[in-house]
């Protein structure tokens, strides 16, 4: 038998470690060559070992961190993943791999979205089929439960993978993680069963341990796969380049010396050894780059199907015109046929340049286009071109899937930078819609994703107006940190002022909302400031920038006190501010785990012009005429309804429906929360108020409000 290792294991971007483990254990130690395209090196590196992997056993593994198959054709996910594999594409037709594993999603599944989600994965899994014609396809039992991201239970995978005859790969930690019965998993499927994943866990997350650590019996698992599945490919998996060299080596002598194993030698055939011309024509035929020759005066030697593609050049080209004879003579590519001139009359060991190039139908590329000359042969140009249009677009998608700041610290950030965290000083802003569950539960899911889509894109473009920089979208809710990744003295009031004009903006949401039949949205704003921890946070395989802290938590609680309408910040974040500030009113809260209370303001504007100023709407109140008595209870801090009931009665309601004043013997102090009891539950906070009464603003309203609203025989004021 043969025995691979994923080269997860590998140090990144060193594949020439490789070689170490062929010359410990020999011919018959194959490899999982798991694409990193991510990583901007890896490539040139995977180039530069690219013999390592053609002499021996060679299975792959999908680009699993750029490829979600469950995402629709076409999206932003979708180009993404097909940029992945199509590179992997390139090297699948040099190197022949026996199979592919492919995982069918990687992402969290709602429940509501999993069958479309299983139903888009094997359609864009059957496309794959095309894409790699000579490597067979192995389905991989993939997601954790701990991590939300699994799409099948064993029942539905087995099912699955045998009623469509798919060929399958089974991850023993995988399974382990779910409570998967794997002896019987091993006997459902052992007709399809073509490849193993080989590591150990604790049961609950994907960890990717030894095989003898975990909670996983891994010598009882091992006597199983030898008895139901003995001709299945085995491959170590692990994802920690911390047990890469001797522990590995550990692990593959004891693997090796469990009864019924032997390492064989791999077959000639099977080594795939290519003379080097071979491998040279070879990689330059299927490279994904345009690779052409010249000679020493430019007139085309050869040309690889890329170059055909991407320039349109044919073999009669070849045999009569220059390099630069063959580029459509049209504005835009005067630099790209400038620089060939140039090259070739200079003769420049390498030349480099990114240019525009439009084609003979008009469409428009961006290239990036190396030449270096040679001596040898009489002199020759070997010219390399990449198109950089898809990347444009990968980078535009990635730009936004995060915010532009972000996307920046990223990709201009040295990589040993990015993984240092740092205490910083900044401003965090958190703004939630009120009632927004009440209104998700009326609107389609098409609809409310158009909403919130509208919403969002509005708030977002002010947020980076003012150097804001947003960490995610929280459901209704953004969660958005000023003064990192860059520095930014001015985070405090660039904060408020941010969240004024955010306030401001939701009139013309509004408007939006009416036009196109959606409900009107209110928005609450809390912030917060202090030092923070800011950075990547999270795991070599998965990345996010992020901040944490009590801080963070504490921007939470200020915007739990707010009611829509309102921008709410902690004296921390007054006390960093310069500009003059309109407080409408504060009060005091004590954060959980707090010795002292803190103080929170009510801000309606900053600054001396008077610009930067809630636009507050004049409140129009209505007469109750008939005796409204109310039953209400009170909403401890953590939003939890108390069992003593006591009453009141309703004086006034606001024309838009937002404010009522209550007369009752019980005092309630300001910003206290109420389940008013209306025939449904009618949820408020006290905001202000009128004369000795207090105001309540309504937070969510029930089905029965305009039935309710219409017994109280409303009279203008």
């Amino acid at each position: 038998m043969n025995l691979y290792i994923n080269t997860c294991v590998l140090p990144r971007s060193r594949l020439e470690t490789a070689k170490m483990y062929r010359e410990r254990f020999g011919p018959g130690i194959g490899f999982d060559l798991l694409p990193m395209f991510d990583i901007p090196e890896w490539e040139d590196n995977l180039r530069e070992n690219i013999a390592v992997f053609a002499e021996g056993p060679l299975t792959f593994h999908e680009p699993v961190w750029g490829v979600e198959h469950s995402a629709p054709k076409g999206s932003p996910a979708w180009e993404e993943g097909m940029y992945h594999l199509r590179l992997t594409q390139k090297y699948a037709r040099f190197l022949q791999p026996t199979f592919m594993v492919v995982h069918l999603n990687n992402c969290p599944v709602p429940p509501e979205r999993r069958d479309f989600m299983l139903k888009t994965a094997l359609e864009n899994v059957e496309e794959l089929r095309s894409m790699f014609r000579e490597t067979r396809i192995l389905i991989e039992n993939t997601g954790t439960l701990a991590s939300g991201n699994v799409l099948l239970d064993q029942e539905e995978f087995t099912y699955l993978c045998r009623s469509r005859e798919l060929d399958v790969l089974i991850d023993v930690g995988h399974a382990n993680a779910n409570g998967w019965d794997i002896p019987r998993l091993l006997d459902d499927l052992k007709s399809r069963i073509r490849g193993l994943h080989l590591n150990n866990n604790d049961g609950v997350h994907d960890l990717h341990y030894r095989l003898w650590e975990g909670t996983l019996d891994f010598d009882q698992t091992l006597s199983k796969i030898l008895s139901t599945v003995p001709d299945a490919t085995r491959i170590i998996e692990y994802t920690n380049p911390a047990y890469h060299g001797q522990l590995l080596c550990e692990d593959i002598d004891r693997f090796l010396h469990f009864p019924g194993i032997s390492l064989s030698s791999a077959p000639e055939t099977e080594a795939r050894r290519f003379s080097p011309f071979q491998t040279i024509n070879s990689i330059f035929t299927n490279m994904a780059n345009a690779v052409c020759l010249t000679d020493r005066q430019g007139l085309l030697l050869f040309n690889n199907p890329a170059a055909e593609n991407l320039l349109g050049i044919s073999s009669d080209h070849r045999k009569k015109e220059k390099i630069w004879e063959v580029i459509p003579f049209v504005e835009n590519n005067d630099d790209l046929i400038q620089l060939f001139i140039e090259a070739i009359q200079t003769r420049n060991t390498t030349r480099q340049s990114v240019v525009n190039y439009e084609n003979n139908e008009g469409k428009r590329f961006q290239f990036w286009v190396s030449m270096t000359y040679t001596e040898d042969n009489n002199g020759m140009f070997i010219i390399i071109i990449d198109d950089l249009t898809q990347l444009e677009k990968v980078s535009s998608a990635f730009t936004r899937y995060t915010s532009p700041q972000i996307a920046d610290f990223v990709l201009n950030t040295p990589e040993e930078e990015q993984q240092v965290s740092q205490s910083r000083n900044v401003s965090i802003l958190m703004s939630d819609l009120r009632g927004f569950t009440a209104i998700s539960s009326v609107l389609s899911p098409e609809r409310l994703v158009s909403m919130i889509n509208h919403y969002f894109g509005v708030m977002v473009d002010i947020i980076n107006r003012w150097q804001g920089t947003v960490i995610e979208f929280l459901g209704d809710g953004i969660f958005v940190v000023f003064g990192a990744p860059k520095d930014d003295p001015l985070h405090a009031e660039h904060a408020v002022s941010c969240a004024i004009e955010m306030q401001n903006a939701m009139a013309a949401v509004n408007e939006w909302n009416s036009a196109n039949g959606y409900p009107i949205l209110e928005m609450g704003i809390g912030i917060n400031s202090g030092d923070t921890v800011v950075g990547n946070i999270g795991s070599d395989t998965k990345m996010k920038y992020g901040c944490v802290g009590k801080h963070v938590n504490l921007a939470g609680r200020v915007e739990a006190l707010t009611v829509g309408g309102q921008v709410m910040i902690s004296s921390l974040t007054r006390d960093q501010i310069t500009q003059p500030l309109k407080i409408r009113g504060n009060h005091q809260i004590m954060p959980k785990g707090a010795s002292e209370p803190l103080e929170v303001f009510d801000i309606s504007g900053i600054g001396d012009d008077g610009n930067l100023e809630i636009k507050v709407r004049p409140v129009h109140w209505r007469k109750v005429l008939s005796h409204a008595e109310l039953t209400f209870r009170m909403l401890n801090e953590h939003k939890s309804v108390s069992g003593e009931k006591h009453s009141g009665t309703l004086l006034a309601l606001s024309a838009d429906d937002r404010f009522a004043v209550l007369r009752t013997d019980f005092p309630l102090p300001l910003e206290a929360n109420l389940l008013l009891e209306i025939g449904g539950d009618l949820y408020a906070k006290i905001v202000d108020s009128y004369g000795e009464d207090p105001v309540l603003c309504f937070t969510s309203r029930p089905a029965s409000y305009d039935e309710w609203k219409r017994s109280l025989g409303l009279r203008e004021s």
